[in-house]
């Protein structure tokens, strides 16, 4: 793998790819990754960028003493070291540092939607009926749940979800092909008595501990909205989890999404915290 250097700023920035990351930041964030930092300071200043999508990237925030003074030619440095095929590029900031938000500004980002951080302890409720056969992801099905997340998307009222829209197929592949470690993944269809789907629930194991899953995705489809399904699918999916080894459960949602909420609340799940996410369009 490369080593970049490039001047920036008030001095020189050094950019690391793939596997020597862990040479840079004392721990690896996987291939794909792409670090910026200044090295040899008290404590390191870095920025880290991460593919979550066909062609998508994520920033996330600068670490060290030093990072907030730095980020701006941080951000200089990384972004034009991104990939060709990235077209968007985002970052999640909870801190709401005025700082943060101009040096991603200054760099043509976008305000572009706020959103809640929610979790419960497991195990969760149980569904109060079960209406839904659950059909795990598996080898021959992938089609099926593709063609059923598209289907989700439609007048769905998430802006980050509705990026997908264009090619829902590939950004769901994406998230297939990721390695969550062995039984690291609960995906699960949700087949009405006609067999049709009613919609679908992602948990995954990337938490911040081992018992700690992430909703990746809840969603239903337009003609099964409003009776019930997504709230069965998230308990019955949190049930799956829960045998699987799961404590607690995370997920984030638009503040504008009401339904989501008002579910999600009424499933047991509080607010952690209220960030904003950034975006930048290539």
């Amino acid at each position: 793998m490369s080593e970049a250097r490039r001047a920036v700023g008030h001095g020189q920035i050094r950019i690391w790819r793939g596997e020597v990351v862990r040479q840079a930041i004392g721990r690896s964030l996987g291939p794909g990754a792409i670090v910026a930092g200044r090295p040899g300071m008290p404590s390191q200043s870095w920025l880290a960028g991460l593919p979550f999508g066909p062609d998508q990237f994520f920033l996330g925030s600068a670490a060290g003493e030093l990072g907030l003074e730095d980020l701006p030619a941080l951000l200089a440095a990384l972004l034009p070291e991104l990939p060709r095929h990235v077209r968007r590029v985002y970052h999640y900031d909870a801190t709401w540092l005025g700082a943060v938000g101009r040096a991603y500004l200054g760099q043509g980002f976008v305000d572009f939607v706020h959103r809640y951080s929610m979790q419960r302890r497991l195990p969760a409720p149980q569904a109060p009926e079960e209406r839904l056969e659950l059909v795990p992801l598996a080898r021959g099905n992938e089609g099926l749940f593709a063609d059923t997340y598209a289907r989700c998307l439609v007048d769905c009222l998430s802006p980050m979800s509705l990026e997908d829209t264009q090619d829902p197929a590939a950004a769901l592949g994406f998230q297939i092909a990721q390695d969550h470690g062995p039984d690291g993944r609960r995906w699960y269809l949700g087949l009405r008595a006609d067999g049709t789907p009613a919609g679908m629930a992602l948990l995954d194991r990337y938490g911040p501990a081992p018992s700690d899953w992430v909703v990746s995705f809840l969603g239903t489809v337009a003609d099964a909205r409003g009776q019930g399904y997504g709230r069965e699918l998230l308990l019955r999916a949190a049930a799956e989890a829960t045998r699987a080894g799961a404590r607690r459960l995370h997920l984030a949602v638009c503040h504008a999404n009401e339904p989501a909420l008002g579910l999600y609340r009424s499933a047991g799940f509080r607010a952690e915290e209220t960030y904003r996410v950034f975006r930048r369009v290539r």
